[in-house]
């Protein structure tokens, strides 16, 4: 059997697809699968040892014609059985559907919710419950495959059972250049891709953790989060901008605990099995499940209210995420530490 996943973003998204494909290669040992995700993501997926191709789309070509007639043209040659759309948008549908046309390859897709709920979240008419977690809905789009969603690993504690892969030697490096081994760190992820998902007081926490510890505080995310937090304590390694995806579940994977946001790293911490603090506000932490040694800081008083967070807040959601106290973040932490 030969399966062809399409999920071109965005990066926790892409993490998020790892059960399916576990789960296939139970049921289905000798299937081979290969995965089609924009290169921006790739790290997402790529060296999973049970993916047998990763193909890489050219982001800045998503709207080129050519360029994905041929890609088309191109994947039509490997006669999938299957092609399964974890994407679910016009252009993975374009895509999936090109490549079934006139072959025997099934087309399938992960059922998504419902139109006009969406419609109404985005006119920020109404809040946003999520009807199922993320990777439940990927398992929509199998049932032709005999498999379906299975409770088992949340029984388990395992929550969403996702994984993320890296090199032997570059985590070999990696803990040699920083001492990972020790495992006297804490890692901060300030970053997220909207405004309204990042908590406002990393750089307080941190220095509440330089106070009141001798934990070093490595400080992962993209160039624009450098400044997230403050660099002149020495105990402060801030790699923003500096490491890659791989670098980052590297670190994650030998702390003592991660703080982040609904984001990348939340999902890549869960993936290396860090324990993890995550912070939520107008998105819906519903739409995973979590670990057992994963824990949710969230604003009672400010319902979820948006699919994907925003630029900024509504005003009657101004607090969402300022009401999350300092003290009260801090004082947990250290109660599980």
């Amino acid at each position: 059997m030969k399966i062809l996943i399409i999920r071109f973003s965005s990066f926790g998204d892409v993490v998020l697809t790892t059960p399916v494909i576990t789960k296939i290669k139970e049921k289905y040992p000798e299937a081979q699968i290969d995965f089609i995700v924009y290169n921006t993501f790739s790290e997402a997926i790529t060296l999973n040892p049970k993916i047998r191709k990763t193909i890489l789309f050219d982001k800045s070509k998503s709207k080129d014609k050519k360029y994905i007639h041929d890609l088309i043209d191109q994947l039509k040659l490997e006669n999938y059985d299957y092609v399964i759309d974890l994407h679910s948008k016009l252009l993975s549908r374009i895509i999936g559907k090109g490549i079934s046309l006139g072959k025997n390859t099934k087309y399938l897709k992960y059922k998504k919710r419902k139109w006009w709920k969406t419609l109404l979240v985005k006119l920020k008419l109404i809040p946003y419950h999520a009807d199922c977690t993320i990777v439940e809905s990927y398992f929509s789009a199998l049932k032709k495959l005999n498999l379906k969603f299975e409770t088992k690993n949340i029984e388990e504690g395992k929550g969403d059972a996702l994984e993320f892969y890296f090199s032997k030697e570059l985590e070999e490096n990696l803990v040699q250049k920083y001492s990972l081994d020790k495992k006297d760190y804490i890692v901060l992820a300030p970053g997220a891709s909207k405004f309204t998902k990042k908590w406002p007081y990393y750089n307080e926490l941190s220095k509440k953790f330089l106070e009141k510890t001798n934990f070093r505080i490595f400080v992962i995310g993209g160039k624009e989060d450098f400044e997230s937090v403050e660099n002149n304590n020495e105990r402060v390694i801030n790699l923003c901008g500096k490491i890659s995806f791989k670098e980052s579940g590297i670190i994650l994977k030998y702390s003592k605990l991660s703080v982040v946001n609904d984001s990348g790293p939340f999902h890549i911490s869960r993936a290396v099995g860090a324990k993890t603090f995550v912070f939520f506000g107008p998105t819906d932490p519903k739409l995973f499940s979590f670990e057992k040694n994963t824990y949710l800081f969230q604003n009672p008083n400010c319902p979820p209210h948006s699919l994907y967070g925003d630029d900024k807040f509504q005003k009657k959601y101004s607090r969402c995420m300022s009401d999350i106290k300092l003290e009260d973040v801090f004082k947990k932490i250290i109660s599980e530490i």
